[in-house]
């Protein structure tokens, strides 16, 4: 998949990529929302070549700086339906780069034939259930306590709600 938006690129990762790629997820590693606590620099080269061979995660590279910044994610569900997913690096948020990499990406998928598209977030996670509402994916739901990332300092895991943010295919 290859999509060129105003700013961006929204293509396939490729393995140079990985020293972007280990750039903006060693920013997660104790990220809030969907952290990656055991990521580090020598999982970056599995990573990368996992995340070259796959056709859910797609890399979001600015044209200007030819630089990887982040990655959509269209995870394949059930019903002709894919999960949205995003992750920019934290130097390149707040400037419209997810925004506009979500909205093409959406269209390029119901372009393809796709029926429904929906991502879930953190209530607390205000940025981007602002991206989905901006893009115009409408709340669908609240569920309480349904995902957890995070432990508590006995193991336990700890569990918050998530909203689900969903838009269906206007051709159809």
């Amino acid at each position: 998949m290859k999509i060129e938006t105003e700013n961006l690129i929204i293509r396939n990762f490729i393995l140079s990529d990985e020293n972007d790629l280990c750039e903006y997820m060693m920013q997660r590693v104790n990220a809030e929302f969907e952290a990656y606590p055991d990521f580090n620099e020598d999982k970056a080269k599995k990573e990368i070549e996992f995340r070259s061979n796959s056709d859910e995660f797609y890399a979001i590279e600015l044209k200007k700086e030819h630089k990887v910044i982040g990655n959509i994610y269209l995870g394949k569900r059930d019903f002709n339906s894919r999960e949205l997913g995003y992750v920019l690096n934290e130097n390149y948020q707040n400037k419209g780069y997810g925004s506009e990499a979500s909205k093409a990406a959406i269209a390029y998928m119901f372009s393809q034939g796709v029926h429904r598209i929906y991502a879930e977030c953190a209530p607390q996670n205000i940025p981007s259930w602002k991206v989905m509402a901006k893009i115009g994916m409408e709340r669908e739901a609240h569920f309480k306590k349904n995902v957890s990332f995070h432990k508590d300092m006995d193991g336990n895991p700890l569990y918050w709600d998530t909203y689900v943010y969903g838009i269906l295919n206007p051709e159809e």
